[in-house]
């Protein structure tokens, strides 16, 4: 996957717990992205070319600390040269840290962080909208190996529609679509807890360029 440049541009005064929510933040929200682009090695080993299945498989979306241990896995998963690289640093109003990262998974994101920032209380309200109503169908704790043939049909009907409106709001792009599909068996209400707990890393990062502390820009670096 070729390499490109992205700018987390800075502005205003930063705390050093924001500057290290920001990179906790990003790397996870990279990680995840990374995961659904539909990248590929050149092997004929299926287990080598589907390199994240097993943290898929492994870790039933229960939210806590298996949400924590699912990002990190991810992460860990990412080939070294592909994770984000800071290639510079400078403070100052304004100021930017520079990444050499994978630059499909770094539009991806950038694309994902602008349309939040975007339409940012519709899709919050969306958010808790679906929270509230997972809460009063009992969706929250429920095992996401149960199959849809197990839930009624009201149930399905709203994690579909709530999927789609997540979706649709937070401007996630076919490919991600497919290998989240792909990646989950078509387990809706796993495919939904995920884009959920995506939705809270992302917010954050949309809220500071509200607040015209943060622009997230990529460019595809010059070889």
């Amino acid at each position: 996957m070729d390499l490109g440049n992205t700018y987390l541009k800075l502005d205003h005064e930063w705390e050093m717990q924001e500057l290290a929510d920001l990179a906790k933040l990003y790397t996870q929200c990279y990680s995840l992205v990374y995961s659904l682009s539909g990248a590929r090695v050149d092997s004929e080993d299926e287990r080598v070319i589907d390199w994240f299945h097993g943290v898929y498989a492994k870790y039933p979306w229960r939210g806590g600390f298996s949400a924590l241990n699912f990002y990190q896995s991810l992460y860990a998963k990412i080939p070294y040269e592909q994770r984000p690289q800071i290639e510079e640093i400078q403070y100052a109003s304004p100021g930017h840290i520079k990444l050499k990262e994978a630059a499909l998974v770094a539009t991806l994101l950038a694309t994902i962080v602008t349309a939040v920032t975007t339409s940012f209380d519709q899709i919050h309200d969306s958010y808790n909208s679906i929270q509230k109503g997972m809460s009063e169908r009992k969706l929250r704790k429920l095992e996401v190996e149960l199959t849809e043939l197990e839930l009624d049909r009201e149930r399905r009907k709203f994690i579909q529609e709530s999927r789609l409106r997540l979706i649709d709001q937070m401007a996630i792009p076919e490919v991600m679509q497919q290998e989240l599909h792909r990646r989950s068996e078509g387990n809706e209400l796993m495919q939904l807890k995920i884009l959920m707990s995506f939705y809270r890393r992302v917010q954050p990062l949309s809220d500071l360029e509200l607040r015209e502390m943060l622009k997230v820009e990529h460019q595809v670096a010059e070889k």
